[in-house]
């Protein structure tokens, strides 16, 4: 039987603040779960409720849980509807060297705060093959609840690493690396060579974009170009969705 004391911790990782005091954080969801044990590396506490113990995959059939009633899950989950598979999860410290990054591309985030967006472009990134995301302290905690149920347990295995954007890339351009920048008077991503060995592509907020100061550090600015026909027209594309079809592209064309 899980305490009250331990419940109530529980819920407060729902916090930014508490996540960030104990460098914990909730990942809920038999998928979101398995995908982390499969991962591997996490050190975390499992909570299986009484109604789920029957719908456990195989993948989990090897680690230790505590079975709680589904009264305390629902007390501990951070869902409307608790899925019965709540993990307490220790967030990932992960280091970095430049000079071992000169052989791929990376992604930039400034500023994105909407949860399932940045959770979408975790999820998107894993897919084109980004190992690394650079996060700027005023983008969404990466380990928000809607952020991880967003990733679909992509948060488990790109590395995500907050810094402040403006000395960083800095550095990255002194370094060599080409720094390509989302934005809407840039080159047409269709007619542009691109580069995908040392370099990382910054995309910016939903409502305002790559901030001045960042936009001033983006050396190859590049822009999706709308084929919409008349007087009105969308006025920019959602970021996870323009991330999408610039590592297409990048993919695509690359060297």
């Amino acid at each position: 039987m899980v305490s009250k004391s331990e419940v109530k911790f529980i819920r407060s990782l729902a916090l930014g603040k508490f996540r960030n005091k104990h460098k914990q954080f909730v990942a809920e969801g038999l998928k979101i779960v398995e995908e982390m044990v499969l991962t591997g590396g996490f050190k975390y506490k499992l909570f299986v409720s009484v109604s789920q113990l029957g719908k456990l995959s195989p993948n989990l059939g090897h680690v230790n849980f505590e079975v709680v009633s589904d009264n305390e899950m629902k007390q501990m989950s951070q869902l409307t509807t608790p899925p019965g598979v709540l993990a307490v999860v220790d967030i990932p410290d992960y280091s970095f060297s430049l000079a071992e990054m000169k052989t791929g591309l990376h992604v930039v985030l400034d500023g994105i705060r909407d949860p399932g967006n940045l959770g979408t472009i975790i999820r998107t990134a894993e897919w084109f093959g980004i190992q690394h995301i650079f996060i700027s302290p005023d983008t969404v905690d990466p380990f928000h609840p809607k952020v991880v149920q967003a990733t679909m347990g992509s948060v488990f295995r790109v590395q995500l690493h907050e810094t402040e954007l403006s000395s960083f890339l800095h550095q990255c351009q002194n370094d060599g690396f080409k720094v390509y920048g989302a934005v809407m008077d840039g080159a047409n991503i269709y007619q542009t060579t691109l580069k995908t060995v040392g370099a990382f592509l910054v995309i910016g907020s939903e409502s305002h974009g790559i901030s001045d100061a960042i936009k001033t550090l983006i050396k190859h600015p590049v822009s999706i170009p709308a084929y919409t026909s008349g007087a009105v027209r969308t006025e920019s594309l959602n970021a996870s969705v323009a991330t999408a079809i610039l590592l297409a592209e990048f993919r695509r064309l690359g060297a």
